[in-house]
């Protein structure tokens, strides 16, 4: 497949064609956007002049409203579209040419409040629960960070380039909040207890070197990427602020110090780098309990795979968790278990997808067998001769009818009543089973 950016290279070394792309035209916001495309022929002779110019990623086709004669193609190598075509230039002749399109790059203020609005109430939502001292932490922080979208995009202002970095930096920043404003998991969650977590210490300080003059100091400290405000215990009067660029929360603070003054401070921060013992215990009981269901079945291969999988990567999770370590440590093997223990979670959903088609392969005989024999009937009177071995008048049609129907319900009752006595015999042979592993281990102690 040939990529655009060689042909457009070819094209400007060898016909003399400048691209200026983006030199934009733009009327208030939401008004279309003029893309100025510049042809040049340096030469003394006419030339036909190639155009090839990729538009902006986030164009759609509906977004582009007048090619001036030029053709519209999707461009597979990079995901954008681009517009092509050939122009004719006489000696020196320069030609510019004027493509509308859709103005995209503005983040619409009607939909930021529609956001504040599902932010606040689903705050309001958890009030006289535990979540909500929380909730209003968070909530607080999401307004915040819109209002800083909203004031990036305003500085800005006419000048169509830098907004459309803009957006493009904050594009991602906005998705994530919006989905954290409609998250009911995300507002009913909140850190461990204080008194039952680890506090980390976070030591800063600020000097004025100056043995003679006040200076005013401006501080800011980031913050590891999983630290949100509300796993702030002490602040130690530091403003919590965010960096959408970077993803990461940070600490902000202007202070007056006075002259050789140096100050210490001591941020307090929950330790929030562990997998939930509850969730790695939740995880390996579903393993267990899919096994059993398939151990007897001819996926037991597969099945033996995926456990060996499953139980190393939450046993290192464990072993990782239980040892002492500094926090820098404690923060990068938190990271490489939450990837263990996300592969472990997708081996247990594999574990299940196939006592899905465990469960189909023994339900779908049975279907088929009842209708096949409903097949086997040409007609009602057929139903009737094997059921009564006399022949059906008219009259009779109707109950006849319901007696198929009574037959192929009475089937269907029978296959569940027998699902469910398989499942009673697994249950009881879970119980057996654990009682014998009280009895084992009463006698080994």
């Amino acid at each position: 497949m040939r990529r655009t950016t060689k042909k457009s290279t070819t094209v400007l070394k060898h016909l003399g064609m400048a691209v200026l792309g983006l030199l934009l035209m733009l009327s208030p916001a939401h008004a279309d956007i003029i893309i100025n495309i510049l042809a040049v022929n340096g030469t003394d002779v006419t030339k036909s002049k190639d155009i090839v110019q990729l538009l902006p990623m986030e164009l759609k086709r509906e977004d582009i409203l007048d090619t001036a004669g030029l053709d519209v193609n999707y461009d597979v190598d990079t995901g954008s579209y681009k517009v092509t075509g050939v122009v004719e230039l006489a000696p020196k002749e320069s030609k510019t040419i004027r493509l509308r399109v859709r103005d995209v790059w503005t983040i619409d203020q009607n939909h930021v409040e529609e956001i504040k609005t599902q932010i606040e109430a689903n705050a309001e939502g958890v009030k006289d629960t535990e979540f909500y001292e929380t909730a209003q932490i968070k909530r607080q922080s999401l307004i915040d960070r819109l209002d800083f979208i909203l004031e990036e995009q305003e500085k800005s202002g006419d000048n169509t380039g830098q907004r459309i970095d803009r957006y493009r930096t904050y594009a991602q920043e906005l998705n994530d909040i919006r989905a954290n404003a409609v998250s009911i998991k995300y507002w009913r969650s909140k850190p461990p207890e204080v008194e039952d977590a680890n506090i980390f210490r976070l030591v800063l300080s600020a000097e004025n070197p100056s043995p003679e003059r006040v200076v005013t100091k401006e501080q800011i400290h980031f913050l590891p990427k999983e630290v949100k405000p509300e796993h702030i215990s002490d602040t130690a009067g530091f403003a919590v602020k965010y960096d959408a660029l970077k993803g990461q929360s940070y600490l902000y603070k202007e202070e007056e110090l006075q002259p050789g003054e140096t100050k210490r401070y001591e941020v307090g921060i929950i330790d929030i780098w562990n997998i939930n013992t509850q969730d790695i215990e939740n995880l390996r009981e579903r393993a267990r309990t899919t096994y059993r269901f398939l151990e007897n079945t001819e996926y037991k291969e597969n099945a033996d795979f995926l456990v060996a999988n499953i139980k190393d990567k939450l046993e290192r999770i464990d072993d990782s968790q239980a040892a002492e370590k500094g926090i820098a440590q404690h923060i990068s093997e938190f990271r490489t278990n939450t990837e263990r223990f996300e592969l472990a979670q997708k081996d247990v959903v594999a574990m299940e997808e196939l006592l899905e088609v465990v469960r189909e392969n023994l339900v779908r005989p049975k279907l088929e067998n009842v209708l096949d024999k409903i097949r086997s009937f040409r007609s009602i009177s057929d139903i009737a001769n094997a059921l009564f071995d006399n022949n059906l008048n008219d009259s009779s049609s109707s109950k006849i009818m319901f007696v198929v129907i009574g037959i192929v319900g009475l089937l269907t009752v029978v296959s569940f009543f027998i699902w469910m006595g398989r499942s009673k015999d697994v249950e009881v042979v879970e119980h057996e089973q654990k009682e014998r592993e009280k009895e084992e281990a009463g006698a080994g102690s």
